[in-house]
């Protein structure tokens, strides 16, 4: 184990060292394998108000309001893997797996027998396991910064604070960034290296919500890929 480790440190030092390719399209690799490892960081978002109602037995009576809540997503720092196929120098398929740990926050407000507002939190685990398509836009790229548009979808995990409950669901993206070569060899076991950013707008069906419908949070990434 320490070996391999060793080696693709080693291997991933020669290619920082060795000098830098054009950027030119043709350089680019074609039905290779690109593995992208990084951080990203999911906005926040509502999810829902509603009111505990207590049904009086005769139908013209009003319900009765018992209290009040308001319930939100939290920001949260994440995890952003993915592992691409180059179909031709300009389309890359990946597949994606992201994970973070936002807290759900719930304030409970409005009691009918005049108790103060309580703020209660719970953390989930969630998932998003997704298959998307990256399109290259070469006549707009600038100081070697070459952008891209993407667009893909996939599954929905969420797990309870204590994994007492499991919520499952979609969640779609659109979005784009930009990449930058740093290194491009033509021979060897690592092909290439680089950087990427991306900006994508998430949309989550289904899953832990009070209110129905989807709903959309944004997210970015920064993240290394190396080409095999």
């Amino acid at each position: 184990m320490r070996s391999a480790r060793a080696t693709l440190a080693a291997a991933l030092f020669t290619l920082w060292c060795a000098p830098a390719a054009a950027q030119a399209p043709g350089d680019r690799p074609v039905h290779r394998v690109e593995v992208s490892v990084g951080a990203l960081w999911v906005a926040g978002g509502e999810l829902g108000a509603g009111t505990a109602v207590l049904r009086a037995n005769q139908v013209p009576q009003a319900p009765f309001t018992l209290f009040s809540v308001d319930t939100r997503v939290t920001s949260s720092p994440g995890f952003d893997g993915r592992i691409g196929f180059w179909l031709t120098r300009s389309l890359v398929v990946e597949g994606g797996f992201v994970y973070a740990q936002p807290a759900i926050r719930t304030r409970v407000s409005g009691d009918v027998e005049g108790a103060e507002a309580i703020d209660l939190e719970e953390n989930l685990d969630q998932y998003f396991i997704d298959a998307s398509a990256s399109l290259l836009l070469d006549r707009l790229a600038l100081w070697a910064f070459v952008p891209f548009v993407q667009a893909g979808g996939g599954y929905l995990r969420q797990l309870h604070e204590g994994r007492t409950l499991v919520e499952s669901g979609q969640v779609y993206h659109v979005g784009g960034g930009v990449r930058r070569w740093l290194r491009v060899r033509d021979r060897g076991f690592i092909h290439a290296l680089g950087v990427r950013v991306d900006g994508r707008a998430y949309v989550l069906r289904n899953g832990f919500s009070i209110a129905d419908g989807p709903r959309s949070h944004g997210a970015i990434s920064g993240a290394l890929f190396v080409t095999f």
